[in-house]
């Protein structure tokens, strides 16, 4: 599994429930390993024992969440 900085462990922990903390950590080792940016490679290769159409939507309810957007 990546290892993040500590500040940034430090912050996300805080932010993040325990299950989207570990869903961010999967996605971004998933990133760097297919080096493909799209939501049906991720879904794809997401190791979670669900149909692919739920974990399409798994990333993308994900992705969706306010805090993980951007900040203005």
């Amino acid at each position: 599994m990546i290892m993040l900085p500590e500040f940034y462990e430090t912050n996300l922990k805080r932010e993040l429930g325990r299950a989207e903390y570990l869903l961010l950590k999967i996605l971004i080792n998933l990133l760097q390993s297919i080096k493909t940016v799209s939501l049906e490679a991720l879904a794809t290769a997401l190791p979670i024992p669900i149909l692919f159409e739920s974990r399409r939507k798994k990333i993308q309810r994900f992705l969706s969440l306010n805090y993980i957007g951007l900040a203005e």
